[in-house]
C-alpha cells in the first residue's frame, strides 16, 4: 500500500485575523484523488507550555482561573504560550511556572510536544513535569490573569479530571505522561 500524498492548497486567504487570539485561514484544496474542497478552514494559533508542577511532600501546584470558552472557572495546570515561535518550549514553562505561581522547580522532565487539533493548525503544547517545585516569589500576572494558585495533593487529581474541574485535554494527558515517568514506564 502506497502512502498517502498531501494536498494542494490552490488558494489561500485570512478571513480573520485577530492575532494573537484568533485567526482564520480558508483555503480552497485539491486531494490527491482530485476532489476539490472549496472551503477547507484553518485556524493556527500559537504553541504554549504547560507544566505539571510536583512539590516535595506531593503535592499539585494548579491554577484556578476563568475560562470564557467554557464560561466557568476551571482549575488548571500552570501553562503559557511561547512569546515567540523561535522561543525554548522549556524557557517558556519555568517563566510561566514563575509568573503564575511563584514557583520554580529543581528538576524538568520534557513530557513531549503534541498538536491539539491536527485538523485545524499546528498549535502545540510543550509538556513539562516539574519536581522539586517550591515557591520563591509572589505571583506576577500580567494585564489579562486573574488566576489563584492551589496546592492539591497529587491523589485528587484524577478525580478533578473525571468531574470535569481540570478539563483542558492537554492538562489530562501531561498527568497521564507524568504519571508514566514517574512510574519508570516512560522515559
Amino acid at each position: 500500500m502506497s502512502e498517502p500524498l498531501p494536498w494542494e492548497v490552490l488558494h489561500s486567504e485570512t478571513i480573520v485575523d485577530f492575532s494573537p487570539w484568533l485567526k482564520v485561514i480558508r483555503q480552497r484544496v485539491r486531494l490527491p484523488n482530485g476532489v476539490v474542497i472549496p472551503d477547507y478552514v484553518l485556524a493556527p494559533g500559537p504553541s504554549y507550555s504547560l507544566v505539571v508542577p510536583l512539590t516535595d511532600d506531593g503535592q499539585i501546584v494548579l491554577v484556578r482561573q476563568y475560562k470564557h470558552g467554557l464560561g466557568r472557572l476551571v482549575y488548571d495546570f500552570p501553562a503559557g504560550y511561547l512569546d515567540t515561535p523561535e522561543e525554548d518550549p522549556l524557557a517558556c514553562a519555568q517563566r510561566e511556572l514563575l509568573e503564575e505561581t511563584g514557583y520554580t522547580a529543581q528538576r524538568w522532565t520534557a513530557l513531549g510536544g503534541f498538536v491539539l487539533d491536527t485538523n485545524r493548525s499546528d498549535m502545540t503544547a510543550h509538556l513539562f513535569l516539574a519536581e522539586g517545585a517550591a515557591q520563591i516569589a509572589e505571583p506576577d500576572l500580567d494585564d489579562t490573569e486573574a488566576i489563584s494558585r492551589h496546592l492539591v495533593p497529587q491523589a485528587d487529581i484524577p478525580a478533578m479530571l473525571r468531574a470535569g474541574e481540570l478539563p483542558n485535554v492537554a492538562g489530562a494527558a501531561a498527568w497521564g505522561l507524568a504519571l508514566a515517568v514517574r512510574a519508570g514506564r516512560l522515559s
